[in-house]
């Protein structure tokens, strides 16, 4: 079932491969293990052009989302890895999560995000599926937006908040990001019971982790495809400045 996802050079730079290839941002670096990281420390993307407000509020570092026909899809990406002390005395991943915004009125809005929590796959008593996607667009945060829109110039705005949430323009709607949508094979046959939870090690976690940008890129593409030529130009990938000087 797996073991550690141990800290490694090789994991990071596959990790980076795959998110570089599947939304073509070749340019991203992520973050390496600090000079004295503790008890632990976090993976993040390192040189994203924009920040972005997750659904709890924190913020992230977030990099367009592209096509491979290098059309602008109104999608970004965000991502974060936890790395703990393990019983090896070696750092091992505790929590990954790839986050996808959506472009609303200018502003990265969250979406949905693919999600493995190690301590949460180990748990048998726990009813939640290991890895699984939430998907994260809040009635409160649209309202936000849109409130914002009607706002006259020069007036008053309410800045969302997730401890605060403002008062509904869309009554009735449900924040559904409590639902934890499995990625496993729930109507596998041949489990018993059906497959649930997936631990991973060293081997295979980076293989899952090209799979699921790759599976998350191409739904973003056929997505685009149906948007009309004028809406989604053509962009150019993001390029740091040291490599604009390098060129």
């Amino acid at each position: 079932m797996g073991g550690e996802v141990e800290y490694s050079a090789p994991l990071i730079r596959s990790l980076e491969d795959s998110l570089t290839s599947a939304f073509n941002q070749p340019y991203l670096k992520l973050t390496t293990k600090p000079k004295n990281p503790g008890a632990g420390f976090h993976v993040r993307l390192e040189n994203a052009p924009r920040i972005a407000q997750a659904d709890d509020g924190s913020e992230q570092k977030v990099a367009d989302i592209l096509t491979t026909d290098r059309r602008t899809s109104p999608f970004s990406f965000g991502f974060v890895a936890a790395f703990v002390i393990a019983p090896t005395h070696k750092y091992a991943l505790q929590h990954a999560s790839l986050a996808v915004f959506h472009e609303i009125a200018g502003e990265p809005v969250p979406l949905f995000r693919a999600e493995w929590d190690k301590l949460a796959a180990s748990d048998e008593i726990s009813k939640h599926a290991q890895p699984h996607w939430h998907f994260v667009q809040s009635p409160e945060r649209i309202g936000g937006i849109v409130r914002t829109l009607m706002t006259p110039s020069g007036g008053t705005t309410n800045e969302f908040t997730p401890e605060s949430p403002m008062e509904l323009l869309f009554p009735g709607l449900v924040d559904c990001g409590k639902f934890h949508f499995a990625m496993t094979s729930l109507w596998e046959k041949s489990e018993t019971p059906p497959y649930k939870k997936r631990t991973f090690d060293s081997s295979d976690f980076p293989k899952w982790f090209k799979s699921l940008t790759g599976y998350v890129a191409a739904q973003i593409a056929y997505l685009v495809s149906h948007i009309p030529p004028e809406a989604t130009p053509v962009a150019r990938a993001f390029v740091p400045a040291e490599a604009e000087l390098q060129d």
